[in-house]
């Protein structure tokens, strides 16, 4: 998780809006999550404050969180949440 993914996701939270740059950022570091899913051995949880703003469980991570804003601001077919989520508890990395 860099320190710019969690800026972001405050930003977002605070503004309900993201640049073209911003939301590429977050589609490339989702990707690179996805990506290397069996290579992360935890993954670090958002305050609770955040959470709750994005209507998700307490402790849910940061990668989540980026996955949710995504899934708002740039929908597709399948839900890359929901997703994330399966590959979290595949994992076993809650």
């Amino acid at each position: 998780m860099s320190l710019e993914l969690t800026e972001i996701v405050k930003d977002f939270i605070a503004t309900k809006l993201l640049s073209k740059v911003e939301l590429d950022f977050l589609e490339s570091e989702l990707w690179e999550t996805l990506e290397h899913i069996d290579e992360i051995t935890s993954l670090t949880s958002v305050p609770v404050k955040i959470s709750k703003e994005l209507k998700l469980a307490d402790g849910s991570s940061w990668q989540l969180c980026c996955a949710v804003i995504l899934d708002s601001v740039r929908p597709q077919k399948s839900s890359r949440s929901e997703q994330l989520k399966k590959l979290i508890e595949q994992f076993s990395l809650q």
